[in-house]
């Protein structure tokens, strides 16, 4: 399959051609920022082709997938375990297809095997995205020391984060390598009535009483358990919390749930794709998370003029002080997120349109995606920085 033509209105300087490589297990906020990026390169007349790694672990390959149903230039590179030489070998392939001048990885996994694949091709330029660090184990914090080690060996790193950029320089990285790009979304429609009300059928979300959210992977970083603790504290009777996403966590929340006894008022309701009309469905958006960087969740709601309630952690503040509705709490810090959620939850529903405001003209797809476009030009002519 070759790779789609510039847009006719390009500009008339030479644009970089740029493979987007990513391992992924779901579509999660980087796989969104992923595929926002895609479409947003499209527009800008780039040449931008989308290789996933083969999840060995799953059956289906939901970001390939989704970009595929996106109408996305997307390949599969085969990948059989931990460490596959096939898929070095195939990346290569599509490099020399593709004739990429630019090889943009987003996760770890990633960065290894563009490092491989590339050593020969001094020609690429090498671009990492870091989307945010998980280190809830010893081996995640493993992973993530030997990814500063080989990033050093890249030729930018995007930060989506300010204080990602303070742990680059303390890993070593020059910091004339390192660029930060907010992130951006696809820029929401409302979905239509008779969908929300299909929707709140399926999920037995009937009635005036109001949805709280938490949309994300059910894994510890993400800290569901405290949200569980909160809402089971304050929420009244007539109110649900809707848990959206998948993860190692889904049965012991479940079971701390029934626990608390508040089973019957909390829907844990899956991965789903259909997320954007979910959000027809949420009052409030709660994010309790002990880390992140710019979380594409708070974008999402902030966007449709959902408020949000979430820990100061990672660049939230920076969002929510856009916000008319934004509400933070300190990490780890049930007290706080019990008064935040009981305030949120005893209030109308409100609509933020400076939130929705802000993220329309700073965090649009468009928007990140000339950031990367800047970054790429920049990139071209430079050698390989060997550091």
């Amino acid at each position: 399959m070759g790779m789609p033509p510039p847009a006719p209105d390009a500009a008339s300087a030479p644009l970089p051609s740029v493979l987007q490589l990513r391992s992924s297990a779901g579509v999660y906020g980087a796989e969104r920022v992923l595929l926002a990026l895609g479409d947003g390169l499209r527009r800008q007349g780039v040449r931008s082709r989308l290789l996933g790694i083969h999840n060995y672990l799953l059956e289906r390959q939901p970001l390939h997938e989704a970009a595929l149903a996106a109408g996305q230039d997307t390949v599969l590179l085969p990948c059989r375990g931990r460490i596959d030489m096939r898929t070095v070998s195939a990346l290569g392939a599509q490099l020399d297809a593709t004739g990429a001048g630019v090889l943009h990885v987003h996760d770890y996994k990633s960065a290894f095997y563009a490092w491989l694949a590339t050593r020969q091709r001094p020609r690429v330029k090498l671009v990492a995205t870091l989307h945010g660090w998980v280190e809830s184990s010893q081996a995640l914090r493993l992973y993530t020391t030997l990814e500063l080690a080989l990033l050093r060996r890249f030729d930018a790193l995007v930060v989506v984060a300010r204080d990602q950029a303070a742990r680059l320089l303390r890993a070593g990285v020059p910091a004339a390598r390192i660029h930060q790009v907010d992130n951006g979304i696809a820029l929401p429609a409302a979905p239509s009535p008779e969908r929300v009300a299909a929707l709140r059928g399926e999920l037995d979300l009937a009635g005036p009483g109001p949805v709280l959210a938490a949309v994300a992977r059910l894994s510890p970083e993400k800290n569901l358990a405290l949200l569980l603790a909160a809402f089971a504290a304050v929420a009244r009777d007539d109110a649900r919390l809707l848990l959206v996403g998948d993860g190692p966590e889904r049965r012991a929340l479940e079971a701390q749930a029934e626990a608390l006894g508040v089973q019957s008022r909390v829907r844990f309701a899956g991965a789903r794709a259909d997320v954007d009309d979910l959000w027809g469905l949420v009052d409030c958006l709660a994010l309790p998370s002990l880390s992140e960087g710019m979380p594409l969740v708070v974008l999402e709601a902030m966007a449709r003029g959902i408020p949000v309630v979430a820990s100061a952690v990672g660049d939230v503040p920076r969002l929510l002080a856009n916000a008319s509705h934004g509400r933070l709490v300190p990490p780890g810090d049930e007290a706080a997120l019990r008064a935040a959620l009981g305030e949120a939850l005893a209030l109308p529903r409100r609509h933020d349109a400076q939130a929705a405001a802000f993220v329309q003209s700073a965090h649009s797809a468009d928007a990140m995606a000339a950031r990367y476009l800047d970054l790429y030009q920049e990139l071209s002519g430079h050698g390989r920085k060997t550091a």
